[in-house]
């Protein structure tokens, strides 16, 4: 739906105030701990309202939504702008009072999305503590600061941990030393630490560490070379280790402790993946029945087979995420105009006129795939 106009910011007119409608990630917002009363933290409410901007997948200019399509037709496109969002989560359409306006929103959100893409490891790492509180905040439900296993049970879920019941309240009970159902404070980072607990690179850190538990240069060296790391030297183990290592005293003797092998495991360095094949590197010279094609079925549809929405933003979502074939299941409309739906269901029509027009105005615009047909 269309969300209305914007009050004026009382900032630089080239920073958007971010607090209203859409959030910079929670690592750019003030700490808790701040005493400045204007940096206290947000309210629940607040927070619910917020969203992350690395949750934004992109910003487009203009009428280039549905909702706004169909009913922004009071605002000029100038003054409109859609924030679409990664998952399952709806567009937020907004119209700005001025078309200057609109812009340097459009600005803004493009610096914060690539001041947030440029940001190092550590950098993610020293600011995860904020994004962390943002969660504890929400699951608070009374705002007691502290945490029945209700609320953990919440939490969990809130960061995408599926654990078994049983388990979770094994761990709960571990955590809590006072005994009174309620984890708080040293009480609630104990359980945070094990639920990130890994056993198997606990291991893999053992098997290389010896008893003093933290990793030279050489011993990181020769855990890079079992690994089949071509041209790895001790100036790499080195580097690694002032990159990832956590602990400034074990890095100012080039020393590798356990959180600094799982911060390099757990990063895209670590990742299994060979980073040059991020972007195209095959032959793209060949004929198009030489290649396995992406592709979509029943695009149209964002919900179930029987009587979910049909939407053109699932064709963008498409092409955004890759596809270069889409499925159009064209019926005959009203007044002669195609509509497209799962045919013989109670699934929503759109009219062929907007997928067409979507497909226009998306297939081929994203980098690097645009230069590839849609067939």
């Amino acid at each position: 739906m269309l969300c209305g106009g914007w009050r004026r910011s009382r900032r630089s007119p080239e920073e958007p105030r971010v607090s209203a409608q859409v959030a910079a990630p929670l690592a750019f917002l003030p700490s808790p701990a701040s005493s400045d009363s204007s940096t206290k933290r947000p309210g629940l409410r607040a927070l619910k309202k917020m969203v992350l901007v690395q949750h934004i997948e992109a910003v487009r200019e203009g009428h280039q939504s549905e909702g706004l399509r169909r009913f922004g037709g009071a605002f000029a496109p100038a003054r409109c702008l859609t924030i679409a969002f990664k998952g399952r989560r709806k567009n937020l359409d907004l119209a700005a009072p001025t078309a200057e306006e609109a812009q340097r929103w459009v600005r803004g959100l493009a610096k914060l999305r690539a001041r947030l893409d440029a940001m190092s490891q550590r950098e993610r790492l020293d600011h995860a503590h904020t994004w962390i509180h943002s969660y504890l905040h929400r699951a608070d439900s009374d705002q007691d600061s502290k945490m029945s296993f209700k609320e953990i049970k919440s939490l969990l879920r809130m960061v995408n941990v599926d654990m078994n019941d049983m388990y979770a309240y094994r761990l709960f009970k571990e955590c809590d030393h006072s005994n009174n159902e309620r984890l708080e404070g040293a009480e609630i980072e104990a359980f945070l630490r094990r639920l990130l607990k890994r056993p198997e690179l606990e291991e893999i850190f053992r098997r290389y560490s010896g008893e003093d538990r933290v990793l030279s240069a050489s011993e990181l060296l020769e855990f890079l070379e079992d690994q089949g790391e071509d041209g790895a030297t001790l100036a790499c183990a080195q580097k690694l280790i002032q990159t990832y290592e956590l602990n400034e005293t074990a890095k100012q003797h080039e020393l590798m402790t356990l959180d600094g092998f799982m911060m390099y495991l757990l990063s895209p360095e670590g990742a299994a993946l060979n980073v040059a094949h991020t972007c195209v590197f095959q032959d793209m010279g060949q004929p198009l029945a030489h290649y396995f094609i992406s592709s979509s079925h029943n695009t149209y549809l964002t919900d179930s087979q029987i009587g979910g929405t049909s939407s053109t933003e699932a064709y963008i979502r498409a092409f955004t995420q890759g596809c270069r074939c889409v499925e159009l299941d064209c019926w005959e409309g009203p007044g002669g105009e195609p509509v497209i739906y799962h045919g013989h269901t109670l699934t929503s029509k759109i009219l062929f006129r907007d997928v067409i027009q979507a497909v226009r105005d998306h297939a081929f615009h994203a980098v690097p795939i645009s230069c590839y047909p849609v067939p």
